[in-house]
């Protein structure tokens, strides 16, 4: 082997670890996608259930879900008071209206977070789409030309 086809295949090396490190980088990004699609639904179902309480006066009878299909019937005593964790296990009261406009930013932003987060995803994605396109190309030719030594080498052994 000639000292080219060794740097050749340092650089496939290289490429082949900057490809590993971008698939990383590329499971992390869907990750992140998917607790911000959480996110963003609950932020969805919380801005939704605020709505339904609109008009709604003290004493009326809900149903609050515990799990597994279990209910607990309750009477409300503040329905338009709404406790909204606003960091480090803190919360504070709001009325219906501004909770509703609070979450509705929080969820504005994660739409946006979320949109440059699959941008960046996009991004390494077709780094990665050329990476692969490089190696799978550098890979075939060194296969033609091993092909080839071997082809030029194979008549002479018969002599």
């Amino acid at each position: 082997m000639s000292s080219n086809q060794e740097l050749s295949n340092e650089d496939i090396q290289k490429l082949s670890t900057q490809f590993q490190q971008l698939q990383y980088q590329a499971d992390a990004l869907s990750q992140q996608l998917n607790m911000v699609s959480n996110s963003m639904a609950e932020s969805e179902k919380a801005i939704n259930t605020i709505a339904g309480f609109e008009g709604v006066k003290d004493g009326h009878e809900i149903l609050i879900p515990i799990g597994m299909g279990t209910n607990i019937m309750a009477k409300l005593s503040k329905p338009d008071t709404v406790i909204m964790e606003i960091g480090a296990g803190i919360s504070t009261e709001k009325d219906l209206d501004n909770a509703k406009k609070s979450l509705e930013i929080q969820k504005e932003e994660l739409t946006k977070f979320h949109q440059t987060t699959q941008n960046n995803l996009n991004q390494v994605v077709t780094k990665m789409k050329e990476i692969e396109s490089v190696v799978t190309t550098a890979v075939k030719a060194q296969q033609a030309d091993q092909n080839a030594q071997q082809t030029n080498q194979g008549p002479m052994q018969g002599l």
